[in-house]
């Protein structure tokens, strides 16, 4: 492990006790103001992000910001790092809640910050379950609060987009909220890239793309509305290089 990798591990094991009152204010909270315990929790969450950028050594640039829709939106972005969560939950202005898997839902702390800004615990063994899931994600969609979902499913080793599983882009088109194709690169380099649970600086640019709604799209392509996020994910991944 680098010193990197043991100020992160350190940073966030405090952060998880020392913020349990937190927790439970915004617990109490949400059930009267759901509105104002999301966005404290939103805003808590970011600057762990942040934080854990700066202390990781890494530099982001950020692209197409003027395409995030000013209501709540489906965002879809390739996987091939843990980092593309706290780059992506850095960068989207307001927070995202994502859809994670149902593993980390068991973490004491994690899982409750977690649930604090929305996300989702997807059982991909459980067909019904998982579409449980996905209701859920429309009502928050519905409610005002945006979603984060990499379609692949699980992180790609090679760089390369994996297929994008079919019902990953159910809840935008049930809740008619705006879905917007994001595309990372240079998180592998932080982490996974490195031996022995090393940290090492990086520079990552994330790109937001132009978005689109399900009834915007021609008759054809509603039927493969998850090959046309990949294409336009493709050539934004692209452009980065």
């Amino acid at each position: 492990m680098t010193f990197r990798s043991i100020c992160i591990a350190v940073y966030v094991f405090f952060y998880l006790i020392f913020t349990t009152p937190m927790r439970a204010r915004l617990k109490k909270l949400e059930k009267t103001d759901p509105q104002e315990a999301s966005r404290i929790a939103q805003e808590q969450v970011q600057k762990v992000f942040k934080h854990l950028l700066k202390i990781s050594g890494v530099t982001i640039e950020v692209n197409g910001l003027e395409n995030i829709p000013d209501e709540a939106s489906l965002f879809v972005g390739n996987h091939s790092s843990y980092f593309d969560i706290i780059v992506t939950g850095a960068t989207i202005p307001g927070g995202v809640g994502f859809v994670a898997k149902d593993s980390l839902g068991k973490i004491p702390g994690l899982s409750s910050w977690m649930k604090c800004i929305h996300c989702l615990f997807l059982d991909r063994s459980d067909v019904r379950k998982g579409l449980q899931t996905i209701l859920e994600g429309v009502d928050y969609l519905k409610e005002g609060y945006s979603m984060c979902i990499y379609p692949e499913g699980t992180r790609s080793t090679t760089g390369e987009l994996g297929e994008f599983k079919g019902g990953s882009l159910k809840m935008a088109q049930r809740a008619k909220a705006p879905v917007v194709p994001v595309a990372i690169t240079g998180t592998r380099d932080i982490f996974e890239n490195n031996p022995g649970l090393r940290v090492y600086p990086s520079h990552v640019i994330i790109s937001f793309g132009k978005p689109f709604k399900f009834s915007d799209l021609p008759a054809a392509e509603k039927k493969f509305a998850g090959e046309y996020v990949k294409k336009a994910i493709e050539d934004m991944l692209a452009a980065q290089q």
